[in-house]
């Protein structure tokens, strides 16, 4: 079914091609989230709650991305548009699995104003902040190298209005989550 041979019109096997491609490109895209998850919670509640606001709220999105054209494909498959949206989204958690596993034994702890850092983590000292500094690095050379340019392609189709409302509006919601979880 990946490939949609199954499929007769060239339209439903072009939606189908779609479908696979975020799909699988999703499955990929959610495993550094789940490292970032993990490492900011163990980092602080307050950048935890932060980090999983923000993804939480952009995986609505990526799950109907996967679901429209597998049910424009296969409209008489209905879950398979609702299993598909959902394993790519368990690459997360097995994400958040792979960095507990890699800073286990990291324990911070306040003295005086200053953060120490005990424990055995595999990647030793600074491993939390390794973790999300990679993590980071991923996501911002995908913004840059993928999402950006894919956007302005669209914008310069249909206008450039919506390309800046949506660059405002993302930027509001990550500050206002900062904002409202520092209260």
């Amino acid at each position: 079914f990946t490939r949609g041979s199954d499929l007769a019109s060239l339209e439903a096997r072009r939606a189908n091609r779609v479908a696979m491609l975020l799909f699988f490109s999703l499955l990929i895209h959610n495993f550094p989230e789940g490292l970032a998850v993990a490492a900011s919670a163990l980092e602080s509640d307050q950048l935890g709650m932060t980090v999983t606001v923000g993804i939480m709220i952009h995986n609505i999105p990526e799950g109907i991305a996967i679901a429209i054209p597998c049910l424009k494909a296969r409209p008489d498959s209905p879950w398979l548009s609702f299993i598909l949206a959902s394993v790519s989204g368990l690459a997360e958690p097995a994400g958040a699995f792979v960095s507990l596993i890699f800073l286990r034994g990291v324990e911070r702890r306040q003295t005086g104003g200053s953060v120490v850092q005990e424990g055995d983590a595999i990647g030793g000292e600074g491993a939390l902040e390794n973790v999300l500094a990679f993590v980071a690095g991923i996501m911002i050379t995908v913004s840059f190298l993928e999402l950006f340019p894919e956007a302005k392609r669209h914008a310069e189709k249909s206008g450039w209005k919506a390309y800046y409302a949506g660059l405002v509006a993302g930027f509001i919601v990550m500050i206002a989550t900062e904002f409202g979880m520092s209260l």
